[in-house]
């Protein structure tokens, strides 16, 4: 929702729509096609391996932790932790200091298989660069890097709204 829309906007360039309008399509379509393929491959939801990436990164977190990493409600984080956990994946243990939170833990479990899950992800990785030389895509990698710490910055700007 725009809080205060200018009088008169000036009109954009149509060569600039259109260059937005691709770059827009052309990364959302291949984020879904990397997801679909993952999903494809994998016998567990996207969410599931979200949380297991963040629980890579740190063990123990809480669900509200979890949840605020992903940018879901809490409460949506409960059911995908649920079958986590009926798998063998991760396990919930009281947390040290809060008695009415738990953490959740990978299991050894997890920890045995999870070249699984990482080598279905290398591979896709490995096809979408084929063809393209170490250099582009090391360059690529640079410039949206560079591209996504210009939005980052346009959000502070504009105070998160």
């Amino acid at each position: 929702m725009i809080k205060d829309p200018p009088k008169a906007a000036p009109q954009p360039d149509p060569r600039e729509i259109e260059e937005a309008l691709e770059f827009s399509t052309l990364l959302q379509e291949f984020g879904r096609l990397l997801s679909g393929e993952y999903d494809r491959r994998m016998p567990m939801s996207r969410s599931g391996s979200q949380i297991l990436g963040l629980l890579m990164e740190r063990d123990g977190r809480t669900q509200t932790e979890l949840a605020e990493d992903m940018g879901i409600h809490k409460v949506s984080v409960g059911p995908h932790v649920d079958e986590l956990e009926k798998s063998g994946l991760v396990e919930r243990r009281p947390h040290p200091t809060d008695r009415r939170s738990k953490q959740i833990w990978l299991t050894d479990y997890f920890h045995s298989v999870k070249f699984l899950g990482q080598g279905v992800f290398t591979m896709i990785h490995a096809r979408a660069k084929e063809g393209i030389s170490p250099d582009d895509y090391a360059h690529a990698l640079k410039v949206l890097s560079r591209m996504r710490d210009n939005v980052k910055a346009l959000k502070e700007e504009t105070g998160g709204a």
